[in-house]
């Protein structure tokens, strides 16, 4: 697997943990914690990584240690993902 799809793999994996959870919120450590149990443990720079885009992104946001979603995370999940 080409390491910009595994990349994208790893993001699409925190953001429905993000968007799963919420409004239950996770720290960073938490949630690399958990989508890590699905994976590799050696992909925790991944996962971090994963984080980082997607608040660059727009569509994560860090709190203090807290990871949430943007409130345009949340809307197009409700458009894209839930009837």
């Amino acid at each position: 697997m080409s390491l910009d799809r595994e990349h994208t793999q790893i993001e699409r994996a925190v953001l429905e943990e993000v968007l799963h959870l919420h409004p239950d919120h996770l720290t960073i450590a938490e949630l690399m914690q958990k989508v890590a149990a699905d994976r590799d443990r050696s992909e925790d720079e991944g996962i971090a990584q994963a984080i980082r885009d997607l608040t660059g992104s727009g569509l994560l946001r860090e709190i203090d240690d807290v990871v949430v979603p943007t409130h345009a995370a949340l809307r197009a999940a409700a458009l894209l993902l839930w009837p």
